[in-house]
């Protein structure tokens, strides 16, 4: 997620945190210190209280890392690789990179989630009711933890996609039909139904209500709620433009390619300017050696462009990630994704027979999406 940088792994997975947790870290904070903990632990002074806020606050976030670790963990131990886990504005986020493979597994992913916050939740509350007699600023924590910790497991049941709720509601209409793209189809109109509520409850709230504060925040969950359920619904579509699809129906066949020795100004003057290309196959005689593209190029002083060739800036094709034409287009697109690139080499037989691009991937689907050219729904996804 842009806007985030690093701050440790646990159990393999890397954490990260996003700028905007900072704002919800801040207002958790304040709301404590000036409500939560001088109702319940009174005569206290207001730093002892901030205090109080930014430790209970971070607590929280603790717990919110449990929570994604368990849906990590699952997926992970179903085969399914995870990029990181990242903290935000509304909590975290698990970026697995692949959909589950089965309704079986989505539902385990999904409902770990919030067992682990309403399992964390119940402990926090075990111990307050047994430390309640005890004037210990710990008190007032372990309430806030517990009530915090419930919420938190309950928000994430309800059945509106992407939330966990959606997720296992969307797994169980999947085994049922047998398709994941009509079970998306269902959760994220679900979703959008639920997020609208919180927008409308918000609006009441913020006219009608003494804490207006509190309308605006809903109406901003829903807003979230409702562009990811969007989103999803985007996805789906996607996927089932693309189930079956292979590598060779949208590459682009027989590519401009360019010679090893020649040197980068000469690249630039009869091929990237006249072809507008962004990057194009090396070949040394009739074989692939490479790729280069516009950021190789830039890398090297404007200066040096008449006496390098072309060969010795581009990248070699053993560090390329090559597809074949019978690669499915669906396994392709995460790995352009996850490589951060913008296009793949296509070989056969060693032999270069086409480059797949973003571009082309992205013209081609909108072409087949508006001439209703859908693959059937019923693969299991």
């Amino acid at each position: 997620m842009p806007g985030s940088f690093r701050i440790g792994t646990i159990a393999g997975l890397t954490l990260y945190i996003h700028f905007s947790w900072f704002i919800i870290l801040f207002l958790l904070t304040f709301s404590l210190a000036f409500g939560w903990f001088p109702a319940l632990y009174p005569g206290q002074s207001i730093i002892s209280y901030l205090f109080l806020g930014l430790i209970a606050s971070l607590l929280l976030f603790v717990s919110v890392v449990l929570h994604e670790m368990a849906h990590s963990l699952v997926a992970r131990s179903r085969g399914l690789p995870v990029r990181n886990i990242v903290l935000f504005i509304f909590g975290g986020v698990s970026n697995i990179q692949e959909e589950p493979h089965s309704p079986g597994t989505e539902f385990l992913m999904a409902v770990v989630g919030p067992l682990v916050s309403l399992i964390i939740g119940a402990i926090c509350y075990g111990l307050f009711y047994l430390f309640r007699g005890a004037h210990s600023p710990f008190v007032p924590m372990l309430a806030y933890l517990g009530l915090a910790n419930i919420l938190l497991g309950v928000f994430n049941l309800l059945p509106g996609f992407p939330l966990d709720g959606g997720r296992v509601l969307r797994s169980i209409v999947w085994k049922a039909t047998g398709s994941a793209y009509r079970a998306t189809q269902i959760a994220t109109r679900v979703g959008a139904f639920i997020a609208y509520l919180f927008i409308l409850v918000g609006i009441w709230i913020f006219f009608f209500s003494r804490d207006p504060f509190n309308g605006i925040w809903l109406g901003f969950i829903g807003w979230f709620l409702l562009t990811a359920a969007h989103a999803s619904r985007s996805q789906a579509t996607l996927d089932t433009l693309v189930q079956g699809a292979t590598v060779g129906e949208f590459m682009k066949k027989d590519p401009i390619t360019v010679p090893a020795n020649i040197s980068l100004r000469r690249l630039i003057d009869e091929y990237i300017l006249p072809q507008g290309l962004r990057s194009a196959p090396v070949m040394q005689a009739d074989r692939f050696v490479g790729l280069i593209t516009l950021k190789d190029i830039q890398r090297v002083p404007r200066d040096d462009w008449e006496r390098i060739p072309v060969g010795l800036v581009m990248k070699p094709v053993e560090q390329l990630h090559t597809v074949t034409p019978q690669h499915g287009i669906k396994d392709a697109l995460p790995l352009m994704s996850r490589q951060d690139v913008n296009q793949l080499p296509v070989l056969e037989n060693g032999q270069l027979v086409g480059m797949l691009t973003r571009d082309a991937v992205i013209r081609s689907l909108e072409i087949r999406q508006q001439l209703g050219l859908e693959r059937s729904e019923n693969a299991s996804g």
